[in-house]
């Protein structure tokens, strides 16, 4: 059957393990329960999170269907589900920012955990009987999206471009191993297309340019600037600072790519690329 949940954006989807359940969470914050071959749903439970649920996962517990979603709210939220209807077990408090994944995972020993990320950086360890936070700890640099587990492995990825893997037994999280996955060029591997999409991030309906991802490292920044011919002291000064944000980079900052392609991104400048701090300039610079 194809589902749909009309006007909305679908965030999260599960099903549970007789089959029986599909559970959608939607950007509204609405949790649809279907049964897998109907296309209208069964149960309609709205404002679950507020701001929006973002991603769900169901397990067995005490032989009922036991559900988790995740939303903009920071919350963890814990149902029982039964004739597609919802019904509260918990709600989890911790997380400083969006919870963006959940994971339930049985351990040897019959203890259910449950295994949240968000965008504070942080995987919570949760015990499901107690409600209890086990573990907290900040894996990644930037936004977790995603988590998956088997057995003592636990595996998560991140807008920082990596994928880390831990090692869970004990109910604590270690780093074994980092695998990065970012395949972005270095300032100095840039050519001339990549040095004007930048460019025309900054300055619109500047004409191209001949420079290179080198000239922007290596040019002494004052005899650049002139070289690029944006006129006003102020465009002059936000030059200025970009570059120097580029080379202490030494690649292309998140906020010059596009949050899904992840390319260079062209057109009119951001308020997020008008750089006001000049901290990023050295006096070596």
């Amino acid at each position: 059957a194809v589902v749909s949940t009309q006007s909305t954006g679908v965030s999260g989807v599960c099903i549970s393990y007789d089959n029986s359940v599909l559970v959608v969470t939607a950007t509204s914050g609405t949790v649809f329960l279907y049964h897998p071959t109907t296309p209208k749903p069964l149960g309609t439970h709205y404002d679950v999170h507020e701001m929006g649920a973002n991603a769900c996962d169901i397990t067995l517990h005490d032989d009922k269907n036991l559900l988790v979603t995740v939303g903009a709210d920071y919350l963890a939220k814990l149902w029982y589900v039964e004739n597609y209807k919802l019904f509260s077990y918990l709600t989890l408090s911790g997380h400083s920012g969006q919870v963006l994944c959940c994971k339930f995972h049985l351990l040897e020993q019959s203890k259910l955990l449950l295994f949240t990320g968000s965008n504070d950086k942080t995987i919570i360890i949760w015990s499901v009987e107690s409600g209890e936070k086990l573990h907290q700890s900040i894996c990644h640099s930037s936004f977790i999206y995603s988590i998956a587990l088997h057995d003592d492995t636990l595996v998560t990825c991140s807008s920082d471009k990596t994928v880390k893997v831990w090692n869970v037994g004990s109910g604590k999280a270690r780093t074994i191993s980092v695998i990065p996955t970012s395949t972005q060029e270095t300032l100095t591997e840039w050519g001339t297309k990549q040095v004007n999409s930048w460019l025309s991030r900054l300055l619109p309906n500047h004409p191209p340019t001949e420079l290179t991802g080198q000239d922007l490292a290596t040019i002494e920044l004052e005899e650049l600037i002139c070289s690029i011919e944006c006129g006003e002291e102020r465009k002059k000064d936000q030059l200025k600072q970009s570059v120097c944000l580029l080379r202490s980079f030494g690649g292309i900052p998140n906020e010059f790519l596009c949050p899904i392609s992840m390319e260079i991104m062209t057109g009119a400048r951001s308020a997020e690329t008008q750089f006001d701090d000049d901290s990023y300039c050295s006096p070596g610079v």
